[in-house]
């Protein structure tokens, strides 16, 4: 029965349903609510940042320089991956800017303070071939969002 609503229902009104399913979760539980979130989210954008979750992501971030939020805008980061003569493959600019400010927030200090190591460093991160497609994102979650799973 239920399934025959869903299929039925416009997009218009599955995208109420969820809204108020996700209002409801969060009135009541938080937890609940971040659950729902991360994999309604997942289920839109895989294991990828999206602008919205890379600006949330970035904004918890606590630098070794002192400072919090990220260091490199997309832009930013973006212009030096193609000059650096990285290519977008497994990941897309949102990830490798999660991971360029990731690197500078975690290792600002203990490699030499030029964009180079940090486009080294960010490129072993995110082209480890043991971890697979969606490291960054997975990494984010890991770190974040571990008591959900």
């Amino acid at each position: 029965m239920h399934k025959k609503i869903l299929e039925d229902a416009t997009l218009e009104q599955l995208k109420c349903f969820i809204d108020y399913a996700i209002k409801e979760a969060k009135s009541y539980d938080d937890h609940l609510y971040e659950a729902m979130e991360m994999c309604l989210y997942k289920k839109v954008y895989g294991y990828h940042f999206c602008d919205w979750m890379l600006a949330k992501a970035l904004q918890g971030m606590v630098n070794e320089d002192g400072t919090h939020g990220g260091h490199w805008s997309v832009a930013e980061t973006t212009s030096v991956a193609k000059q650096y003569g990285i290519k977008f493959v497994d990941f897309n600019e949102f990830d490798w800017n999660y991971v360029m400010n990731m690197v500078y927030s975690d290792y600002y200090g203990t490699v030499s303070d030029d964009v180079s190591s940090y486009v080294k460093l960010a490129d072993k991160f995110i082209n480890d071939k043991d971890a697979g497609v969606g490291k960054a994102f997975k990494y984010y979650v890991a770190m974040n969002y571990d008591e959900l799973y």
